[in-house]
């Protein structure tokens, strides 16, 4: 895969998205904060067209974006798991102290759990990398056979992630995520600035997911499905 065709190819699709398209631009914005029409346009960008999706038919596109969230939280779960028993101990502790007599806390009987709770989150990023790996095939998996169990599809996954190639997916994912992560931080940043912006960046939000959404797609189209 060759990731600046990839990356360009992406930008193009993203201006072609909202250049002179308002009503789009703002319907889209919209979505972003009514999500599951969002993630049914992205699933929409998934399914491979090379044109942007046009703005219709919502009833579908939140059927389909109530699936990629359902699909999202069970990827989830185990994550949300280890999580939990990280944080119980520390959590039982405090609802000790809060049933005692005693309005001061105790907080070097905290710090036994301290320890666990940050191996825990530890874990918890590990097998969240993990998950995301496997996932993003998955949903994308999803979105173009149109059946719900193919997010789950482990062996098709498998099989689609070793035609990409382990190396140049990881680094194609790397390169996705290291530019969401910056550029999200610089839209967050503009909220921090003046808490008004948040309008402005709301129109922000979805030109990211758009170009994220169809560079995830050309990745998974260079395995040759």
């Amino acid at each position: 895969m060759d990731y600046a065709v990839a990356l360009t190819d992406s930008f193009q699709f993203t201006r072609d998205t909202f250049w002179g398209r308002c009503g789009r631009w703002i319907l889209l914005t919209i979505s972003t904060i009514i999500f599951p029409f969002m993630l049914g346009y992205t699933m929409e960008i998934f399914r491979g067209s090379s044109v942007p999706p046009e703005c219709n038919s919502w009833l579908k596109k939140f059927v389909d974006g109530i699936k990629y969230f359902i699909a999202s939280i069970i990827y989830a779960i185990p994550v949300i798991i280890v999580l939990i028993l990280s944080m119980l101990p520390l959590i039982m502790e405090f609802m000790n102290q809060v049933n005692t007599e005693n309005i001061d806390f105790n907080f070097s009987a905290f710090l036994p759990y301290l320890i666990p709770l940050i191996g825990g989150v530890i874990i918890a990023i590990i097998l969240g990398i993990i998950i995301s790996i496997i996932s993003m095939i998955g949903i994308i998996r999803m979105a173009r056979t149109n059946r719900f169990l193919e997010a789950f599809n482990f062996s098709a996954i498998l099989k689609t992630i070793r035609s990409i190639g382990w190396k140049v997916y990881i680094i194609g994912l790397i390169n996705i995520w290291l530019i969401t992560f910056l550029i999200g931080m610089a839209i967050d940043t503009l909220i921090t600035i003046d808490v008004t912006n948040i309008i402005i960046a709301l129109f922000f939000w979805p030109l990211l997911i758009v170009f994220e959404s169809r560079y995830l797609t050309l990745l998974y189209e260079s395995s040759g499905e």
